[in-house]
């Protein structure tokens, strides 16, 4: 059970941090003081992860948004739209243990992803 817990806490670690690494690779500079960022974020997550952090998919996404909304505030950026995290578990194999999609929707966070903005575990942790 230990064992399974610290998977757990290492799975979601690193997964906040991808995220905030994710943010800060796409963001826009769009003038000396201002940032603009992707407001909505899709992740999807390999079975075995999913099942490290187990089911509580809803709770986690609420976690995940406001780690992302504190990591905003703190590099003064500003969401196109309404800031949404949303993770989904997939069977397709991926190339990591999650992939992080996202865009910017200013009034649509359920819409489809057309242009991709990715990052993948592999390409997070050879991000400096």
């Amino acid at each position: 059970m230990l064992h399974r817990v610290r998977d757990r806490d290492r799975d979601q670690v690193q997964l906040f941090d991808a995220l905030r690494r994710h943010c800060d690779a796409h963001a826009v500079v769009c003038g000396p003081e201002r940032t603009l960022v992707p407001n909505v974020y899709l992740i999807r997550l390999t079975q075995r992860v999913s099942l490290s952090l187990g089911v509580r998919h809803v709770a986690l996404s609420q976690e995940l948004t406001d780690v992302l909304a504190l990591h905003g505030a703190d590099r003064a950026y500003e969401w196109a739209g309404p800031l949404t995290v949303h993770i989904t578990s997939t069977d397709t194999p991926l190339d990591a243990a999650y992939h992080i999609v996202s865009e910017a929707l200013p009034h649509s966070p359920t819409a489809h992803f057309t242009e991709r903005a990715t990052t993948s575990q592999s390409e997070a942790k050879a991000a400096p």
